[in-house]
């Protein structure tokens, strides 16, 4: 990668993170989505620890063993479309739940909930799949400290966004239970 390519792209990343922390943004502000996901698991901060810090630690072993390389990111952005594609399925399911007013107040917060989990996963996985599509234009495999630093965040968001799956999974099956 030369230096113009470098310059450009932490530019690019500068603007998006200010484009995505502005309070009266109508387009990119996602604070409040990753906020709420986050508050469900205030109460229990094993899992908060499990979901969000474990994946540290895994990704860093990964690293260790392998960085990615154009195989794994193919497979990734496979990987990634289907699920974008399930979540946004997801969530016209969701809509369709949200439309019965007589639900007790726990299901209707159980179904916020879920629906906000949703909409986080499908941010990680947009996110992570912007991050691999880079990494895959920008061609460098060569081992280097670049390339282990992008390891190690496509390896930790791959991670968060499985055990997110679960969080998912469960929540749905107590939606359909009751």
């Amino acid at each position: 990668m030369n230096v113009t390519s470098v310059v450009l792209f932490v530019i690019g990343i500068v603007f998006l993170v200010f484009s995505f922390s502005l309070k009266m943004s109508n387009f990119l502000d996602v604070r409040t989505i990753f906020s709420e996901h986050l508050s469900v698991f205030k109460g229990n901060p094993l899992q908060l620890v499990s979901i969000f810090i474990v994946p540290a630690l895994f990704s860093v072993g990964i690293v260790k063993i392998r960085c990615i390389d154009r195989e794994i990111l193919n497979n990734l952005n496979i990987v990634l479309s289907i699920l974008i594609a399930m979540f946004f399925s997801t969530l016209s399911i969701l809509c369709a739940f949200a439309d019965k007013d007589n639900r007790k107040p726990m299901y209707k917060r159980l179904l916020k909930e879920t629906f906000n989990a949703t909409i986080f996963e499908s941010i990680l996985c947009l996110l992570l799949l912007f991050l691999s599509f880079v990494t895959l234009f920008a061609g460098e495999f060569e081992p280097s400290l670049y390339l282990q630093i992008v390891s190690g965040c496509i390896y930790y968001l791959s991670i968060v966004a499985v055990l997110n799956i679960l969080v998912i999974i469960k929540r749905l099956k107590v939606l359909f239970d009751n």
